[in-house]
């Protein structure tokens, strides 16, 4: 007990004891009153004191203890020993009670108890300090208790250390439950809890079990918990299990497939989530396990064709693909994995071609539907403009039009070499590469015509030409002016141009039964001088259209300006082309 608290309780017992002798210090009043029983009862409690001096002589008044040990009635001697007793025992070591038990020597704690001196304190209560003190201290006794601290050389940073210490021993993190596939076999590991001390609570525990001389302190610390359970690692490893329980069967055009257990548990994934393991299918990795069967069901579908003969056309047939279902395929796997279904058909799609057999035999052009030729011996018929003319018709010779396709002279004829001959440039005749290749085109305009397809680009020569009659002509220029019809027919359309011994260039166009015939005629309608005193015509071209017996069309097709053809002669500013049209 410290001087501050000596001093107050000091006070304390004087106020009580002048209450009781009947007044206040300081008061006067009355005091003449009241002289008689004070004199009695200070006569009183000096017979008290001098009754209690004789039975507590030398001894330790009643109701004082130390700490826990109640010493009261003892002997100095006496309660040394009990003390001595105490601190050799009980108190040789604190005990500490927790997770684990531990118990460290006084020494190691940091404790030294004063025997002698925590004797002396207690024997000195009712014995030192004025008569009020010691009064008040022995009525303080005798009617409750009074608690001296023991005399101890107590070092709690030591204590510190060793409590420091065992909290390494004792503290360890909670370890979550894990769960793993390894082949075909699920491992689950469980979890474990974790542990933190609390060393101030620990700290405040010893520093109570030295002050009450128990010498038994209390470890405390939180048990901490994992985030992740050995139920939720079991769970998870159950629907594991459940997924690998056996082969899985794939199924498809007569073929089966199986993937291993093993391999099934490569396709899993395991992921933690919330406290919880989520076991879910990887699809690339499953779609890789039957990558076999991807590949057996997966054909590319091959379109039919058609290999052409002269004019006999044949089909080369085409073939329908297959493809697996992907999405529908990895879906039903995923649904049912985890269910224990080991079957599954492989949902496969079926891939048509855009040109099947049966619709290239459909659509095979087997009738001829028009042809037409030109003389080329009215107009030039050397050597190098005959080449000419082979070369071009035979670079449009076989050509399969689809229905709808557009047919272009220039990109057949185009990319070819032509021998150097008779053309018109800038309205005169003149020698080119090239020459020719406007009565291939022409012929083959005609022959578009009478077939009854649609002919959207066409371009009239300069001047009128003796192969053909005029307004059935069509001229071309390599990246200027082209010649183009499009397939209206209900079918292929097979386009043949050849030149034969006898000085014709011929176009035949092969394709379906239309229905369709045409009639085409020209008349000049206009003949007159420019002003250059040169002679022009005008002629007009009519096309009659009939279809199963009923006229569809009949009307002008077009009308065409020709122009005088002046000779080279006549014109000293020359140039090298193919053959060069003024346009109506």
């Amino acid at each position: 007990m410290d001087l501050r608290d000596r001093r107050e309780k000091s006070n304390a017992r004087e106020d009580t004891l002048r209450n009781i002798l009947g007044g206040s210090r300081g008061s006067k009043k009355g005091g003449r009153s009241f002289a008689g029983p004070i004199i009695i009862a200070c006569a009183v409690i000096a017979m008290i004191v001098a009754a209690d001096y004789w039975m507590n002589a030398g001894k330790i008044y009643r109701g004082v203890e130390v700490g826990t040990i109640a010493l009261g009635g003892k002997t100095p001697e006496q309660a040394e020993e009990i003390i001595t007793e105490r601190t050799t025992g009980a108190l040789k070591e604190i005990q500490l009670s927790g997770p684990e038990e531990f118990s460290r020597s006084a020494g190691e704690m940091g404790v030294d108890f004063n025997v002698s001196g925590t004797v002396d304190q207690a024997y000195a209560v009712g014995r030192e300090g004025n008569l009020l003190d010691r009064l008040g201290e022995r009525f303080e006794a005798a009617y409750g208790t009074v608690t001296i601290p023991p005399d101890v050389d107590y070092q709690p940073a030591k204590a510190r250390v060793q409590v420091e210490n065992l909290a390494s021993r004792l503290d360890e993190k909670p370890r979550d439950a894990t769960m793993s596939i390894i082949g075909s076999n699920v491992e689950v590991v469980g979890s474990e809890e974790g542990y933190k001390t609390d060393v101030a609570a620990t700290m405040e525990s010893v520093d109570s079990a030295v002050a009450d001389m128990t010498g038994k302190a209390e470890i405390v610390g939180n048990v901490l918990k994992p985030r992740v359970d050995t139920r939720a690692a079991e769970e998870a490893g159950a629907k594991a299990r459940e997924a690998m329980s056996g082969e899985m069967v794939f199924s498809a055009e007569g073929q089966k497939w199986t993937v291993t257990p093993a391999a099934i548990g490569a396709a899993l994934d395991v992921t933690q989530k919330g406290g919880e393991y989520q076991v879910s299918m990887n699809r690339d990795r499953m779609r890789d396990n039957l990558a076999t069967a991807y590949a057996a069901l997966t054909v590319a579908p091959v379109e039919a064709d058609y290999l052409v003969n002269g004019s006999d056309v044949t089909v080369q047939p085409g073939q329908i693909g297959m493809s697996v279902e992907d999405e529908k395929f990895l879906d039903a796997i995923e649904n049912g994995i985890f269910e224990g279904e080991r079957s599954y058909a492989v949902p496969v799609k079926k891939d048509k071609p855009e040109l099947t057999t049966a619709e290239a035999e459909r659509l095979k052009p087997t009738d001829l539907l028009s042809s037409y030729r030109t003389n080329y011996m009215t107009y030039d018929d050397s050597a190098g403009r005959v080449r000419n003319l082979e070369i071009a018709s035979g670079a449009v010779n076989g050509t399969l039009l689809a229905p709808g396709e557009v047919f272009s002279f220039n990109a057949l004829a185009e990319p070819l070499d032509y021998a150097e001959t008779k053309v018109i440039v800038k309205g005169r005749v003149d020698t080119a590469e090239g020459g020719g290749l406007c009565q291939v085109s022409s012929t083959l305009y005609m022959a578009a015509n009478l077939a009854g397809l649609d002919v959207i680009d066409r371009t009239p020569h300069y001047a009128e030409l003796p192969y053909i009659r005029p307004g059935f002509d069509a001229t071309v220029w390599f990246g200027a002016i082209d010649m183009k019809f499009k397939n209206s027919s209900p079918g292929y359309v097979l386009v043949q141009e050849w030149v034969d011994d006898a000085g014709y260039v011929n176009a035949s166009i092969y394709g379906k039964p239309s229905g369709i015939e045409v009639d085409m005629s020209s008349e000049k309608i206009a003949e007159y001088d420019d002003s250059e005193g040169n002679p022009v015509t005008k002629w007009v071209t009519y096309q009659k259209v009939t279809k199963n017996g009923k006229v569809v069309f009949d009307d002008v097709l077009h009308t065409d300006t020709y122009k005088y053809l002046k000779p080279a002669e006549e014109d000293e500013d020359a140039a090298t082309s193919a053959e060069i049209p003024t346009t109506q």
